[in-house]
């Protein structure tokens, strides 16, 4: 591929500058457009050869994921990563500190916009399926609700997910008749949590059907909700609690927060019951009529207390 790149990329366009400069040329009055056309294609043959012929690479040794590009390489302990992802300009591996993308494994433009399963969807299924062991927690084997990661391309599932707690809990808060589900802005805005590196999204399955979903990052949990047919089966409590415990893993964090509609008066009681405590701190909700909105907040139970 050197070669090819040197003597297309090169050594063609140069030996037809030279035949335009000295004259001899068999195209007539038409030099300088074939020079013009000689020395585009030479410059896609470097561009392309130095993107994907120098030989890029994606290897996984251990718990490290090294990501190689011409003059590039990135190197991720997989406990550190947070987001897999195939794209058109390569397979996206990210922590909440960096990403790279992996030149060697891209997918099609349209593939991405059909959704067609490509190689690209396979090694990231498998890499996924590596990084897994990482971040999901322990699961009693006798409890029936199983907890697995959300993958971005599953804004659908979620949203529906999402509408079938809201409708089911807050009905007297956003009547229905009169603010009609958003699920469009819904939708959009799973889309970019799924793809947000600073963000985590567990789906808990019943029987292998999801029943719920709850994404944390950044000391906060963000969204946890539970699907009307699965309320009151443990399932929140085996979201939040993973949650938490991610969360928590930090020891430098001492702290983690929510917010709950102030009129969601059973989700506030499911939180305080649990640990969580009201921090006095209020803000108007994003959709309408923007009820407001409370924060709460848990300490971190593994942080040893200082005495008095």
């Amino acid at each position: 591929m050197v070669v090819l790149m040197v003597i297309v990329g090169l050594a063609i366009p140069a030996a037809a500058a030279i035949s335009l400069v000295t004259g001899v040329t068999a195209f007539g009055g038409q030099q300088l457009p074939v020079l013009a056309i000689i020395c585009g294609l030479a410059v896609l043959v470097l561009v392309f050869g130095w993107r994907l012929g120098l030989h890029p690479r994606l290897i996984r040794s251990g718990d490290d994921v090294e990501v190689i590009n011409p003059f590039h390489r990135h190197r991720f302990d997989l406990a550190d990563v947070t987001l897999i992802r195939p794209g058109g300009d390569g397979l996206l591996i990210a922590t909440p500190q960096d990403q790279a993308e992996a030149w060697c494994i891209q997918k099609s433009t349209t593939a991405l916009r059909s959704g067609r399963q490509t190689r690209a969807d396979r090694i990231s299924d498998e890499l996924r399926s590596v990084w897994d062991r990482y971040h999901l927690p322990d699961q009693d084997p006798r409890s029936p609700v199983r907890l697995r990661f959300g993958r971005p391309g599953e804004e659908e599932l979620l949203t529906g997910l999402e509408q079938s707690a809201s409708l089911s809990r807050l009905g007297h808060i956003f009547p229905p008749e009169q603010h009609p589900y958003p699920t469009d802005q819904v939708r959009l805005r799973w889309q970019a949590v799924l793809d947000d590196r600073r963000r985590m999204t567990l789906v808990a399955e019943v029987g292998g059907e999801p029943a719920g979903y709850a994404c944390y990052g950044e000391q906060t949990i963000h969204h946890l909700g539970v699907a009307e047919q699965f309320q009151r089966q443990g399932v929140g409590t085996a979201l939040l609690s993973a949650a938490e415990d991610e969360l928590f893993a930090d020891p430098a964090t001492t702290q983690i927060g929510l917010w709950v509609l102030e009129a969601n008066h059973s989700a506030r009681t499911f939180y305080s019951e649990l640990g969580w405590t009201e921090a006095g701190e209020s803000r108007a909700a994003e959709f309408p009529p923007y009820p407001t909105e409370i924060r709460m907040t848990r300490r971190n139970p593994h942080l040893a207390r200082r005495g008095r």
